[in-house]
C-alpha cells in the first residue's frame, strides 16, 4: 500500500529533532505512520538546506523533495499560482494587521530581478503561502507544522481557491505523537514516545499520553 505524502516545513522538523542527535525521532514518528514526508522545493532551498543534519534527509530520500515542475504545469499553472500566492500573503497580512497581535508581516514588494521563488524574508510567512498552495495544487491532504499562521492561511485558502471537496489537516508535533499512541501494533514504547515528549520540551502531554496508551495498549 502506497504511504501517505504529507508536507513537512522545517520548524516542524526542527521541533521532533532539535539537534542532530535527536534526527532518529523523525524516522520513528513517520514509520510508525506509514506517512512519506514531502517538502515544497522553497523551503528545502530557502530553510532546510541551512540545517545539515535535516538537508541528510532530503539527499538520502527520506524526504521527498517535490519539484516545481511536479504542480506547476505551464506558463498558464504558473500564473494561477503566483496570482493565487499574492492574493493569499496579502489576505493574510491584511487579517494579521486587524487581530492586532505580536505577528504582523509587511505588504510584500518583490525587487526587481527576484521572483516569489527566489526570495526569502524571515519571518514573512511565505514558505506557509507556498506550501498551502502546493498541498491545493497537488490535493496533498496534510501539512506537518508548528506555524500558528498555517491555520489562518487554510481558511483564508478555502475561500480564494475552488478546492471542491478537498480538505487540509493539519497537525503539530505533540499531535502527531498522540496519533502514534492510538495505534494499536507497535515498533516504539511507551517509553520511547515520552523520550520524545521531553526532547520537543512537551513534557506536560505526559498525562495525555498515558491516557491515550492505556485506551489502546
Amino acid at each position: 500500500m502506497e504511504k501517505t505524502k504529507v508536507i513537512v516545513d522545517t520548524c516542524f522538523l526542527q521541533k521532533l529533532a532539535p539537534e542532530e542527535k535527536h534526527v532518529g525521532n523523525v524516522s520513528k514518528i513517520f514509520e510508525c505512520l506509514d506517512f512519506q514526508p514531502v517538502a515544497h522545493p522553497y523551503v528545502v532551498e530557502h530553510e532546510i538546506k541551512l540545517k545539515s543534519y535535516l538537508m541528510k534527509l532530503v539527499n538520502t530520500g527520506f524526504i521527498q523533495k517535490i519539484e516545481y515542475d511536479d504542480f506547476i504545469k505551464d506558463d498558464a499553472n504558473r500564473f494561477l499560482y503566483e496570482s493565487y500566492f499574492h492574493d493569499i500573503h496579502d489576505a493574510l497580512r491584511k487579517n494579521l494587521a486587524a487581530a492586532g497581535g505580536a505577528k504582523q508581516i509587511e505588504k510584500l514588494n518583490i525587487p526587481s530581478g527576484e521572483t516569489i521563488y527566489s526570495i526569502h524574508r524571515q519571518g514573512s510567512s511565505m514558505a506557509d503561502v507556498h506550501m498551502i498552495l502546493m498541498a491545493a495544487f497537488l490535493r496533498l491532504p496534510i501539512i506537518l507544522t508548528e506555524d500558528s499562521d498555517i491555520e489562518l492561511l487554510r481558511v483564508i485558502a478555502k475561500k480564494r481557491l475552488s478546492l471542491g471537496d478537498f480538505t487540509l489537516h493539519i497537525y503539530n508535533a505533540v499531535d502527531l505523537v498522540m496519533q502514534v499512541a492510538e495505534k494499536d501494533a507497535l515498533p516504539i514504547t511507551k517509553k520511547e514516545l515520552e523520550q520524545i515528549l521531553a526532547c520537543m520540551g512537551e513534557r506536560s502531554h505526559r498525562a495525555e499520553l498515558t491516557n491515550i496508551w492505556k485506551e489502546h495498549h
